[in-house]
């Protein structure tokens, strides 16, 4: 669910002003086209707040596909087919209305067969105040973001500058890119000379210390993914399972994280490594953040390579 109070909030007013059994605000996912519920108001324990709809898909994705109302009174189909549920919650009329173009709001009830023209304008209404506060809220997240992008290579650089012996260097780097990311767990990795290895030659953050120091080939995890690929990966929504997701190894220790970012450390285009971040967060990392990233990360990657720090060898 969105932290932002004044969205929960005012979901919260529609639901009580409707008598809604369900009331809420699906947004596209940034750099996506899928929407998901951010906030809501339900009375229903089949809600799919979790699911990612597609376009075209139920009720909310054939509003946010062709930007027009959908308003039917008397429904008498059972509730999961607009896709907002997955099973029958006995709803009996609903109203979907476009938040500019970039998400539906969702009204129903199960109290009466209709919505009456007032409550009709009071969702038309809330759709247009939530389209001005989603938009308003956007323009001051960039905002945010670009102070932390300032911060982020601030924080490099000056690290560069003021180091006095590697450790201090990769742990000043390292905590540069968590507060950065907000993910609690940092580390980095060189390749070693032979490129079908690396080492984990610092981290920063709870569950890694036993990977310091440790070699693991880039044929696995999401780190080699990133060393043979040599491009950024960023997921926001990772559910780990032992054998299935995981970072380094099978066998690693972290536990407990849902999003992950990795990029290429480039020293004059040459790969020597991977920084990566991982943790818990409820935002999506888009990639202008993830672009910020390696940028910073290329600062790093050169001083490692000018200063020759690290110990990985063929």
């Amino acid at each position: 669910m969105d932290h932002r109070p004044e969205l929960k909030d005012a979901i919260n007013l529609l639901a009580d002003l409707t008598e809604a059994y369900t009331a809420a605000l699906f947004l596209r996912e940034r750099g996506g086209e899928n929407l998901r519920a951010v906030v809501w108001h339900s009375f229903a324990s089949s809600f799919r707040h979790d699911a990612a709809i597609r376009p075209s898909e139920g009720v909310v994705g054939f509003v946010a596909k062709h930007g027009v109302p959908a308003d039917v009174d008397r429904y008498h189909q059972p509730s999961q087919v607009t896709k907002v549920y997955n099973a029958d919650e006995g709803v009996k009329a609903f109203l979907a209305m476009p938040v500019g173009d970039f998400g539906v709001l969702f009204v129903d009830t199960k109290a009466r067969q209709i919505f009456g023209e007032r409550d009709k304008k009071t969702i038309r209404d809330f759709a247009a105040f939530f389209a001005h506060l989603v938009q308003q809220q956007d323009t001051c997240s960039r905002e945010a973001m670009y102070g932390r992008i300032l911060d982020l290579l601030y924080d490099v650089e000056n690290a560069t500058l003021a180091f006095g012996e590697p450790r201090q260097y990769f742990a000043e780097v390292l905590d540069a890119g968590r507060r950065y990311t907000g993910l609690s767990m940092g580390m980095l990795c060189l390749l070693h000379q032979g490129r079908k290895q690396y080492m984990v030659e610092a981290v920063e953050g709870p569950s890694l210390s036993t990977l310091r120091g440790r070699s693991f080939p880039v044929s696995l995890g999401l780190v080699g993914w990133v060393l043979r690929e040599m491009k950024p990966l960023t997921h926001s929504r990772l559910s780990p399972l032992p054998g299935k997701s995981y970072l380094v190894s099978p066998e690693e220790p972290m536990r407990g994280y849902n999003a992950f970012v990795g990029v290429p450390l480039l020293a004059w285009r040459s790969l020597i490594g991977v920084w990566a971040f991982a943790g818990r967060t409820e935002r999506q990392i888009d990639e202008e953040e993830e672009r910020a990233l390696q940028l910073a990360g290329n600062r790093v990657a050169a001083t490692i390579e000018h200063y020759r720090l690290g110990s990985a060898k063929g």
